[in-house]
């Protein structure tokens, strides 16, 4: 069933270069700003952003507008909510689905982040990957569960991506921020998965993002396609 629901979106999603294109103007413009003005000291950091936009739109943004959209194609709804399976899988298979036109973009961004930190920069790099796509892949089921209109979960996805990508050290490092605020920025996910995918040391965003990605399991374990 997961296979079928993300073949589905493959197909749907990823058939015109242009929408592939626009979809990454923002991050990977983000990156080019951040490098001009730190004339490249915080290239790693910009790289780190861009790929915590990437999978926090797949995963509050896109996921959750197109839950509602659903809910207002009504036939359609019923349709999914009746297909064989439980809630979690046929929210995992919308959820990789959706995500599927941000992973070329992590995968190659990736690899310069692992030619620049090495080897040994991997395997945190798939863990800060990993625990923030499960973390707003939850936040957008959730988003998406509650909210019936599609104006206003486009307005609130667009708010919590901006507060969550934007502003907080996500495309330039935590060092820049007066050293009172960095632990508690680094209870932000993006945040914290910004700081371990640029190859600052782990400590406290390891944990942070270790406790988010159990809250995002336990928040898709609770998920139900109908409301009640």
């Amino acid at each position: 069933m997961i296979l079928a629901i993300v073949e589905y979106y493959r197909g749907a999603l990823m058939k015109g270069k242009s929408s592939m294109l626009s979809f990454a103007i923002q991050p990977l413009s983000f990156i080019f700003i951040v490098y001009v003005v730190s004339g490249g000291r915080f290239l790693s950091s910009a790289i780190a952003g861009a790929m915590v936009s990437f999978i926090v739109g797949a995963g509050i943004a896109d996921l959750s507008i197109e839950l509602v959209g659903m809910k207002v194609r009504s036939k359609f709804y019923d349709i999914f909510a009746s297909l064989p399976g439980s809630g979690i899988e046929k929210t995992l298979g919308v959820s990789i689905g959706m995500s599927l036109p941000a992973l070329p973009y992590v995968i190659v961004l990736a690899f310069f982040l692992t030619v620049s930190g090495g080897v040994e920069s991997l395997p945190l790099i798939l863990f800060a990957v990993t625990t923030l796509w499960l973390w707003s892949v939850s936040l957008g089921t959730f988003l998406g569960v509650r909210i019936k209109e599609p104006l206003t979960v486009m307005r609130l996805s667009t708010i919590l991506t901006t507060l969550l990508t934007v502003f907080p050290p996500v495309y330039y490092p935590l060092s820049v921020v007066p050293e009172p605020l960095r632990k508690p920025l680094l209870l932000i996910p993006t945040v914290s998965a910004s700081t371990v995918m640029s190859g600052e040391p782990p400590g406290l965003a390891f944990i942070s993002l270790a406790f988010w990605s159990v809250i995002g399991v336990f928040m898709l374990l609770k998920f139900e396609l109908r409301e009640r």
